[in-house]
């Protein structure tokens, strides 16, 4: 039986005494009411930063669950390979397919893209904190809420990070427009090696796998590795030839047109792919 997985605040987490305490409501409902996990059943606990600990029930109650640390495990690769996938804000629902499957495959920043072509419905202007209860924007604590769509992504990669045993969730950072992310691209490109390609449908460029393999034979992969994406009706012309004047490096995925929520994901696998056999 897979032994259940899940990812809580490093606060929760005091390893001086061996012990955890799990004290989110709808954390402690699927551990006590969903999975039925009684005493002494072993559970994995994640801090988010590449730390597992195996533990076992100690006690519980409808508020809470505490657990005993029996060992710990690190992440031995954490930080050392950074994917960042521009995401264009597509329909939700497939916007969201996409974070689910990028974190599956190792993606560790995602970041939401607005570009010329991109169409935004109108949606809440809400924010809620981290428990879930509305705010008004005219509330003193509004600076530490977050909107929530963004909530909402975070609890998606959090459960596909779960789901998929990653040693850490991706980080999906506010939206961005293109030409902010461009001034991004351009001040990591000042201060770090990486690569960083834009897939353009139609454009005369090598396949995104013929990119990598040519650096794989300058040895391996850099630390850093980003790819951007456009939405449905792909990039404008000004914003091609801005992302050529950023440095970004163009790179296809062959003759067929793409859905930018599956291009994203077959960009992902290939790097994923190229750099585990690197």
């Amino acid at each position: 039986m897979q032994i259940p997985r899940f990812f809580i605040d490093s606060n929760s987490i005091n390893e001086n005494v061996s012990a955890a305490l799990i004290d989110d409501s709808k954390l402690v409902h699927q551990i006590v009411r969903v999975l039925r996990l009684g005493k002494g059943a072993p559970v994995i606990l994640l801090n988010g930063a590449g730390d597992l600990f195996h533990c076992r029930i100690e006690n519980q109650d409808r508020d809470s669950v505490a657990l005993f640390i029996e060992s710990k495990e690190s992440d031995k690769e954490a930080g050392c390979f950074n994917l960042t996938v521009a995401l264009p804000l597509i329909k939700p629902a497939r916007f969201e397919w996409a974070l689910e499957k990028l974190t599956e495959l190792g993606a560790t920043t995602i970041i939401p893209l607005t570009t010329q072509r991109t169409i935004q419905k109108s949606g809440s202007s809400e924010l809620e904190t981290e428990d879930g209860k509305k705010k008004d924007h005219k509330s003193s604590n509004v600076k530490q809420a977050r909107p929530a769509k963004q909530n909402r992504w975070h609890s998606i990669v959090r459960e596909a990070a779960e789901q998929s045993e990653r040693y850490a969730i991706p980080e999906v950072v506010a939206q961005k427009k293109f030409s902010d992310y461009l001034k991004l691209i351009a001040e990591q490109k000042n201060t770090e090696n990486g690569l960083h390609y834009i897939l353009a449908e139609r454009s005369k460029c090598s396949h995104l796998s013929i990119h990598l393999a040519g650096e794989k034979e300058k040895g391996e992969l850099p630390k850093n590795v980003s790819i951007c994406l456009g939405p449905e009706g792909g990039f404008t012309d000004a914003e091609l030839d801005q992302a050529a004047e950023a440095g970004l490096t163009f790179a296809s995925l062959g003759k067929l047109i793409l859905r930018s929520e599956t291009a994203a994901v077959a960009a992902t696998a290939v790097i994923s792919a190229m750099r585990m056999h690197s």
